[in-house]
C-alpha cells in the first residue's frame, strides 16, 4: 500500500491517456449511438451513487465505487458483461476498502429491491454470484485497490484561495463565504466522480478545477463575496485574483483549463441526456434505459450468430 499518491499504482498504472476511456467503449459503439453509450455509463454510475444512500454509505464510497466500475469497463464492454451486477459488486469492494464494510447479504438485498424497483428483474439476491464477481473485479482492477482523492485537499484550497483574494481571515464574514466555496467545491468533485476525469488526471489538478469551477459557477457565492468584500473583491478581482491563485501552484494551467473545458462539457451532456429532444428523460426513465441496454446485448448475440 503505497503511502502517497506519487509513489501509488493510481499515479504509475491507472492514470490513462486521454481517449482511452472512449477507445474503451469501440465494441460497445457497434451496436449502440455514442448518446445511448453515454446514458448507460451515467445511469450506471448514478446507480451507485443511489445505491450507497440507501445501503448509508460515504461519500469516499461512492467515489472508489465510482473509479472501480470506470477501471473495470476499460479493459471491458457493457455488451459482454452485466454492467448492473458490476457496479453492485464495485459498491460492496469499496464498503471493505474504505473501512466502512457493509454486509454481502445486506447490499445483494436493497441492490435486488432498488433495481425491481427500477423494472430490472434479472439482478438476483444470490450472494453467491457477488462474492464470484468480487473475484473477478478484483483480477480486472489488478488488485490496485488503494485511490487517493479530491476531498482531503478541498479545505486548504479554499482558505489559500480566499487568501489569494486578499480576504481576511479576521472579517467577520470570512468563515461562512469559506463554508459556501467548500461546499460547491465538493459538490463538483461529487461530479467528477461520475466522468472520466478521476481516470486521465491526478486529484490535485481536479481539487484545483473544482475550486476554480465553484468560484466561476455559482453566481451567489461570487455575489456573495462582492457584497461581503467590497474592497478585497471588487468587480474585476475574482478572475484576476482566481488566474493569480492558480498559477501559484506548480499545477500545468493548460491542463487545469483543460478539465474545466471537459467538465462544463459533461454538464452539458447530462443536461442533454435528461432533457432529450424525445421528452423521455435517459438518465432517470429507468425501463426506457434497461430495454436498449438489452437490445444492445440483442444486437450482438445476433451479430455472433452471423
Amino acid at each position: 500500500m503505497a503511502a502517497n499518491f506519487w509513489s501509488s499504482t493510481q499515479c504509475h498504472t491507472w492514470l490513462l491517456s486521454p481517449g482511452t476511456t472512449l477507445k474503451a467503449r469501440a465494441e460497445d459503439l457497434k451496436y449502440a449511438s455514442a448518446i445511448d453509450v453515454a446514458a448507460l455509463c451515467a445511469w450506471c454510475l448514478n446507480t451507485i451513487s443511489d445505491l450507497c444512500v440507501r445501503l448509508g454509505a460515504q461519500q469516499r464510497v461512492i467515489a472508489t465505487a465510482c473509479m472501480y466500475f470506470q477501471r473495470f469497463y476499460v479493459k471491458n464492454s457493457y455488451v459482454t458483461t452485466d454492467p448492473i451486477v458490476v457496479l453492485v459488486t464495485c459498491v460492496y469492494l469499496a464498503s471493505k476498502v474504505e473501512e466502512a464494510p457493509i454486509r454481502i447479504r445486506i447490499v445483494c438485498a436493497e441492490a435486488s429491491k432498488m433495481m425491481n424497483e427500477r423494472g430490472y428483474r434479472e439482478m438476483p439476491n444470490h450472494v453467491p454470484l457477488l462474492a464470484e464477481m468480487e473475484y473477478c473485479l478484483l483480477e480486472e482492477l489488478e488488485f490496485d485497490l488503494v485511490v487517493f482523492h479530491i476531498y482531503h485537499l478541498l479545505p486548504n484550497l479554499c482558505e489559500v484561495c480566499l487568501n489569494a483574494c486578499k480576504i481576511s481571515s479576521q472579517h467577520s464574514d470570512t468563515k461562512d463565504v469559506m463554508a459556501s466555496l467548500l461546499q460547491m467545491a465538493w459538490y463538483i468533485a461529487n461530479d467528477m466522480y461520475r466522468t472520466h476525469l478521476p481516470l486521465e488526471h491526478p486529484p490535485y489538478v481536479l481539487a484545483v478545477a473544482c475550486v476554480y469551477l465553484a468560484l466561476s459557477i455559482s453566481p451567489t457565492l461570487r455575489e456573495s463575496l462582492k457584497a461581503k468584500f467590497h474592497g478585497a473583491f471588487d468587480e474585476a478581482s475574482p478572475d484576476s485574483d482566481t488566474i493569480k491563485f492558480l498559477a501559484s501552484f506548480n499545477v500545468s494551467l493548460p491542463i487545469v483549463t483543460r478539465v474545466i473545458q471537459d467538465m462544463l462539457s459533461q454538464y452539458q451532456l447530462w443536461h442533454t441526456l435528461a432533457h432529450p429532444s424525445s421528452g423521455s428523460s435517459l438518465l432517470t426513465d429507468h425501463k426506457t434505459l434497461l430495454r436498449r441496454m438489452y437490445r444492445m446485448r440483442e444486437d450482438r448475440c445476433r451479430a455472433m450468430q452471423a
